[in-house]
C-alpha cells in the first residue's frame, strides 16, 4: 500500500502537496469514481494529491430501493449500492495511489463493532456474502485503516464529531478496534475514543479543543476538525471556530456535495480559514 498510514490508529500527513477529504459514500460508485477523477486531475497538475476519505465507504440502500419510483427524497440523489465493487476497488487503488481511509461506524461492525442495521438487519454480513471470497482479506484491509488523521497545517480529520479524545497521539495507538460487538447503537458514543470518534454527530466546543490539543503537533489547539458521519443537505455545516461537518455523498442531492480541498503547506487557524471554491469544493462543479 502507498503512504506510511496503514496500520496506525493516527496517520500522519506531509507538511507538502494537496489533500482531497470527502465523506460517507456507502456504496455510491459514481462519487467515489469523481473522487478518483479530481486526484487524477491534481496530480496531472503536479500537485501531490492525497485522497482521504472519512470511513463509510461501504453499506448503501437495499434491492427494493434500487428503483427511481420509490427513492425516498431524505436519501438525496439517486444511486444504487454498489459497496463489494467500491471497497474492492479501493483496496487496488491504495497500491497505485496516495489514497486511504479512516475507519467509519460501518467499516467497524466488520472487525468488531456493533451490528449496524440501517438497510439490512445486518450489514456487515449482507456485504460480507457479497465480497465472497475476497471476505477475509477485506476485513484485513479495513483494520489497517486509522482512526484519525492529523496534518501540521492544522488539520484533524475523524469519522464522527470529535467529542472524545486520548491525551496524545502516543495513547491513540494503543486503542483496540475490537470488543464492541455486544454495545448497543444508542451507547456506543459514550464507548471510549473509539465509540465516540466513530458515532458522535456533535462535540461541545470544549471537547472539539480537547481533541485538538491532544492531536497538536505543535502544540495549542490551533486549527480545525473535519468529519462526517451526519448528513448535512446543504453540504456542509461550520460549527464554532473548531469544527466543520461535510457531505460529499450520502443523504445529499448532487448539487449540494462537498469535498475539502486543503493546501498541505499553508496554516488554517479554524474553519473560517475555509473558503467556498476555494477549500471548499462542489464535487460536481454546476454549469
Amino acid at each position: 500500500m502507498q503512504g506510511d498510514w496503514w496500520g496506525r490508529k493516527v496517520a500522519r500527513l506531509p507538511d507538502r502537496g494537496t489533500l482531497l477529504f470527502a465523506t460517507d459514500l456507502q456504496g455510491n460508485f459514481d462519487d467515489y469514481t469523481r473522487m478518483k477523477e479530481i486526484y487524477a486531475e491534481e496530480e496531472a497538475l503536479g500537485n501531490e494529491p492525497i485522497l482521504l476519505f472519512a470511513g463509510d465507504l461501504v453499506h448503501g440502500p437495499s434491492e427494493n430501493l434500487a428503483d427511481p419510483a420509490v427513492w425516498p427524497d431524505f436519501l438525496g440523489s439517486f444511486y444504487a449500492d454498489r459497496s463489494a465493487e467500491l471497497i474492492l476497488d479501493f483496496e487496488e487503488l491504495a497500491r497505485s495511489a496516495r489514497a486511504f481511509s479512516l475507519l467509519g461506524n460501518h467499516e467497524h461492525a466488520h472487525i468488531g463493532g456493533p451490528v449496524v442495521s440501517k438497510f439490512h438487519l445486518d450489514e456487515a454480513a449482507v456485504l460480507d456474502r457479497r465480497l465472497g471470497e475476497h471476505r477475509e482479506r477485506t476485513q484485513q484491509f479495513i483494520r489497517s485503516f486509522p482512526l484519525v488523521a492529523v496534518a501540521p497545517c492544522g488539520a484533524r480529520f475523524t469519522h464522527g464529531a470529535p467529542r472524545a479524545t486520548e491525551r496524545d497521539l502516543d495513547a491513540f495507538e494503543r486503542l483496540d478496534y475490537g470488543g464492541y460487538e455486544a454495545a448497543s447503537i444508542q451507547s456506543m458514543f459514550e464507548e471510549g475514543t473509539v465509540g465516540g470518534l466513530l458515532w458522535a454527530r456533535y462535540a461541545e466546543p470544549e471537547r472539539a479543543r480537547a481533541f485538538l490539543a491532544a492531536t497538536s503537533l505543535e502544540g495549542g489547539t490551533r486549527g480545525f476538525v473535519a468529519f462526517g458521519h451526519d448528513v448535512v443537505r446543504e453540504g456542509f455545516e461550520k460549527i464554532g471556530e473548531e469544527q466543520i461537518c461535510i457531505s460529499s455523498s450520502f443523504g445529499c442531492e448532487d448539487r449540494n456535495k462537498y469535498y475539502l480541498r486543503l493546501d498541505l503547506s499553508a496554516h488554517y487557524r479554524s474553519v473560517h480559514d475555509l473558503r467556498m471554491n476555494k477549500e471548499l469544493r462542489r464535487l460536481y462543479p454546476e454549469g
